[in-house]
């Protein structure tokens, strides 16, 4: 039977207590790292101000996609209509080129379209970031946690996703067209 440290034997003798285990270092250089706010210089108004364009500029952007999206919906309902109207009553050849080179046009429209779009939502985003700089140093964080780099590949590659699938569509819808009158 062993003897546990701080209580008596059978004997009466007691063991020497356990030392105590070593004491974790104070955590100053912990309390160092902590960033401590440091509030925006703006005035109440001004701050209010800087808010309310701040969310007008992140709702544009969102409403910016929002109509990119839609452009490319409509621009494949035009398409399909056309595919099944050609269908159901075939074009003569005059007429399914002049259905081809509609389409065409609407396609060339929607690209423009949708680059402009796209230009519009690069200019409220420099908004955004310039209304930001003067947010209190905890925004300044939250805002730099997805990096710029990374938000502008995920949006350029949408953007040519997007260009890509109306020139294919556009491609595709015309050669069928073309072909349903031979």
């Amino acid at each position: 039977m062993a003897i546990q440290p701080g209580k008596p034997s059978a004997g009466g003798t007691t063991a020497p207590p356990r030392p105590l285990a070593p004491k974790a270092p104070a955590p100053a250089a912990a309390e160092a790292e902590v960033e401590q706010l440091e509030p925006s210089q703006l005035d109440d108004a001004t701050h209010a101000e800087y808010r309310l364009l701040y969310d007008a500029a992140a709702r544009n952007v969102l409403f910016a996609k929002r109509q990119q999206w839609r452009v490319v919906q409509y621009f494949t309902l035009i398409a399909l209509a056309l595919v099944a109207i050609g269908i159901a009553t075939p074009f003569a050849s005059d007429v399914a080129r002049f259905v081809a080179g509609f389409l065409t046009v609407v396609g060339v429209g929607s690209l423009g379209v949708i680059v402009m779009l796209q230009s519009w939502q690069g200019n409220e985003h420099a908004k955004m970031s310039y209304l930001a700089n003067d947010f209190s140093n905890f925004a300044r964080s939250a805002l730099r946690r997805k990096p710029r780099l990374s938000g502008d590949i995920h949006r350029y590659l949408m953007l040519l996703m997007m260009l890509l699938y109306i020139v294919v569509l556009d491609v595709v819808v015309v050669r069928l067209l073309l072909d349903m009158t031979r």
